[in-house]
């Protein structure tokens, strides 16, 4: 299996109601049924209901939520591709 990302990162669930994520370097969106955030090379999508964001530190790369937990899916993120269409924006 691929490591996907190259920084250190963890993921805690306790009870499938509170998560807590290190290694965050950006959060892309945050809904009541979904978080994403972007860790060293990777995506993490994080599924459920009620999905409540009770800190987030950019600076220390920490994420809590609560919220029933249900799905928690990394992603591999895309590299942007340089074109001549990127220039004439």
């Amino acid at each position: 299996m691929e490591n996907l990302a190259t920084s250190k990162s963890d993921l805690t669930v306790l009870s499938r109601n509170n998560l807590t994520l290190t290694g965050v370097k950006k959060i892309k969106s945050t809904e009541p049924n979904q978080v994403v955030a972007q860790l060293d090379n990777c995506t993490i999508i994080i599924s459920g209901q009620n999905l409540s964001v009770q800190s987030a530190s950019i600076s220390t790369g920490e994420l809590e939520l609560t919220g029933a937990v249900t799905n928690v899916r990394w992603a591999k993120t895309q590299s942007k591709k340089w074109s001549m269409k990127n220039m004439f924006r």
